[in-house]
């Protein structure tokens, strides 16, 4: 029997202030978003294979196009028991009846609960709130109306666009603010089905405003929690209908997808081809290892990896026996693949030296040229291989060694391991190399540590650990997190490289190159099963530094939200069409009533029981959105103490005691809210000029600039991959002062 399902199964839609016009979101890691036309068909170039992308963010007006997060279908059978997209004229079976595909309808709700819910405070709450946590709008006794709910949205063959404004379609008492200063709010965005039967699902304009008026007013105080504010980020359920001829029995008939799938809609994605240090794949892959048991042939119960456990996720009993009852480990015989595992994560932070000054004027470090510590052509080389013999040979002839050339002269001695399996010396020339570079790591527990100060001996010794990124809370000394850190799957990984253990795809045949570039590392095909889809989505979205974080906090790695791997677990009481596939097929109920909300409507607190109802992730993402993305620039991190960082020398205005306060300038996520950058001013003969200067030109990157950027993100410039330089380029890292990324908005042609 065939299933279907909703992939993603978490779309990523995001704001902008055009009217009309809106391109797809990109499908695949470090992607640009893809050309649509109006009715939201994927454009593609004259072979009619290869997508059309964006490079051109604005409408002619200069407003900033909105994101679509399309959805889509999959089915999975013996034919295709990893799924494949359904196509309208396809046959399908279900609840008792086959037949020919003849359209998808679908129905979405979206919804905003900011103002309703808990004040944010760092991580205070991801664990459950005090009784006594303070909401936001405390003072509002009627709190129902601090809801945004324009209720959900159907479209089919014969009604193809609907909009989640306030009008609710006539039959919905929706819930909207009343006018707000900037800018009034009287939609959450649109649904639109294209000709394929995908659904095509825009959020909102960039609305933000107060609902309060009098001297002063408008006003922010707060990075996160602003009283008689709105903005127009939402989140919500997406559920699809498959509708076909039945031949047996001459009609129409209906089967409903299985699970719904969500949508959340964010901010513009400013750097769309520049990856985070940590994605929400990475943040998810690593959950779901770990909670879900998604591959217990790579972590599971030690001693088990030779004959491993299934299990399934949906029992809960046996999952709980599952994660308590055995020693659950990483399997060290699993060998990541260089270029597919280990390359994409060592590969980006030399890119956010094009987003900020601090790694700009100084990136020794993270180089990818011959010169620097990031060169793929000797991390790739696996211990013992011809390459790694021939090197060892190179330098017993007297050449000198890569230790020397780097100065590793206190790893020398680790040039060349000896092998478990055997007592024979394996040639490993840049081991030393490898082992360098994770030590360097910030591992688990390791989140307020600002360095290494305990290893004397060791190169290590007083070097910043490494993400040097704001935590998910840097600003207090409470439950402190005051540096981001890897995911275990990927401190896991990396550590095999280190140690050795790992595979070289090129050296193995399994990866040609050309056409791989090292220096162009993410899959551009399109993904083909819906896994693909989920992950693909996943990887564009903000995996760290959750204080509140990007698109969604930390709520997202909160096992209790899914229902199964990138599905959130949805309250199925908002989450299904009101008359049932087997009401329809019957003729029995009603065709629509959306008097339900009347008397329940959508509730001000969480049930991850009942499961999430829409506007539940977003609500804990600050409000208004603009503040906490204009502060999220740099961070003034105590580093004091190496554990806990408490020092308060205001208490008895000790001045020594401030002289010994040590304080960190820590970036927060410059992939997302960009520091400086370059600016092509002008082209000559194609022939560019640059200008490095600020991104947010005109707004303070502090809390005086939070109100302007509610009216002024609009302004802000898009970075792309620079399409000046020759493609030549990404054969090899060694660019000089060529700038790989840069902004082309204000060019003059």
């Amino acid at each position: 029997m065939a299933t279907y399902k909703i992939h993603p199964g978490i779309g990523i839609a995001r704001l902008g202030n055009s009217d009309n016009e809106f391109y797809l979101a990109p499908e695949t890691p470090a992607s640009l978003p893809m050309e649509c036309d109006d009715a939201g068909n994927q454009r593609f170039g004259p072979d009619g294979i290869t997508p059309v992308l964006v490079t051109k963010f604005r409408d002619a007006q200069g407003r900033i196009k909105r994101q679509a997060a399309r959805f889509q279908v999959f089915v999975y059978d013996e034919e295709s028991p990893d799924g494949r997209p359904l196509k309208i004229g396809d046959k399908i079976e279900g609840g008792g009846n086959h037949g020919t595909l003849t359209e998808i309808r679908w129905q979405v709700y979206l919804a905003n609960k900011k103002s309703c819910w808990y004040q944010f405070n760092t991580t205070l709450g991801e664990h459950g709130y005090p009784p006594d946590t303070p909401r936001r709008n405390a003072n509002v006794t009627q709190r129902s109306r601090l809801i945004i709910d324009p209720g959900p949205r159907t479209v089919s063959k014969k009604k193809r666009h609907a909009s989640f404004d306030c009008s609710g379609e006539g039959s919905y008492a929706t819930t909207f603010p009343p006018p707000l200063s900037p800018n009034s709010i009287d939609t959450l965005g649109d649904l639109l089905l294209d000709d394929a039967g995908r659904a095509i699902v825009l959020g909102g304009h960039g609305c933000s405003g107060s609902e309060k008026i009098g001297p002063g007013e408008p006003h922010t105080e707060d990075y996160a929690n602003n009283d008689g504010w709105y903005d127009d980020v939402s989140d919500g359920p997406v559920m699809a209908r498959l509708v076909m001829y039945s031949e047996e029995v001459t009609s129409t008939r209906y089967i409903d997808v299985e699970y719904p799938a969500w949508v959340i809609v964010g901010y513009p994605r400013y750097a769309p081809e520049i990856l985070d240090i940590v994605t929400m794949d990475e943040v998810l892959h690593d959950l779901f290892l770990q909670y879900f048991a998604t591959n217990t042939s790579l972590y599971g119960r030690l001693g088990s990896f030779d004959n491993p456990d299934h299990i399934d996720f949906r029992n809960e009993p046996q999952l709980r026996q599952w994660r308590d009852g055995g020693r659950l480990t990483w399997n060290t015989e699993y060998r990541p693949l260089f270029y597919r595992d280990i390359w994409p994560i060592l590969y980006r932070p030399d890119q956010f030296r094009f987003l900020c000054d601090v790694l700009a004027q100084s990136n020794y470090p993270h180089d990818q040229e011959q010169r620097g510590l990031f060169d793929p052509d000797k991390l790739s080389i696996v211990p013992g291989s011809p390459r790694a013999r021939a090197i060892v040979e190179q330098q017993q002839e007297g050449a000198p060694s890569i230790e020397r050339k780097l100065e590793f002269t206190n790893l020398a001695r680790l040039a060349q391991i000896t092998s478990r399996a055997a007592d024979v010396v394996v040639a490993d020339p840049y081991g030393p190399l490898r082992l360098y570079l994770f030590g360097l790591l910030r591992l688990a527990g390791e989140e307020n540590e600002f360095k290494i100060e305990d290893r004397v001996s060791s190169r290590l010794h007083n070097l910043p650990l490494m993400p040097l990124l704001c935590g998910d809370n840097p600003l207090t000394n409470t439950a402190p997190s005051k540096f981001l850190r890897h995911t275990d799957y990927m401190l896991f990984i990396l550590k095999q490289w280190a140690d050795g253990r790992f595979i070289n795809e090129i050296d193995e045949g399994w990866l040609k190159s050309p056409p791989y570039m090292p220096y162009l590392p993410y899959p551009t095909t399109p993904p083909k099963t819906g896994r693909e889809l989920d992950r693909g989505v996943m990887t564009n979205v903000l995996g760290g530094s959750f204080c509140p974080g990007g698109e969604a906090t930390w709520i997202m790695r909160d096992q209790a939200i899914y229902w199964e791997p990138y599905r959130f677990k949805a309250d199925r009481s908002v989450s299904d069409f009101l008359q049932s596939a087997a009401q329809e097929n019957t003729g029995v109920g009603v065709d629509i009533d959306y008097t339900f909300n009347v008397e329940n409507p959508l509730s001000q607190d969480s049930n991850f029981v009942t499961g999430l109802q829409p506007g539940d992730i977003t609500k804990y993402s600050a409000l208004p959105w603009q503040t906490d993305f204009n502060e999220c620039t740099t961070n003034p991190t105590d580093i004091t103490y190496a554990d806990w960082n408490i020092n308060y020398p205001s208490s008895e205005n000790d001045a020594d005691l401030r002289k010994d306060t040590k304080i960190w300038k820590t970036m927060w996520w410059p992939a997302h809210r960009p520091l400086q950058y370059a600016e092509v001013t002008a082209v000559t003969d194609n022939n560019p000029t640059y200008v490095w200067t600020n991104w947010s030109k005109g707004i303070p990157q502090t809390d005086a600039g939070d109100l302007k950027m509610v009216t002024e993100w609009a302004k802000l410039g898009f970075i792309i991959r620079n399409p000046f330089l020759p493609a030549s380029v990404y054969d090899s890292a060694a660019t000089g002062l060529d700038y790989i990324y840069v902004s082309i908005e204000t060019r003059q042609d």
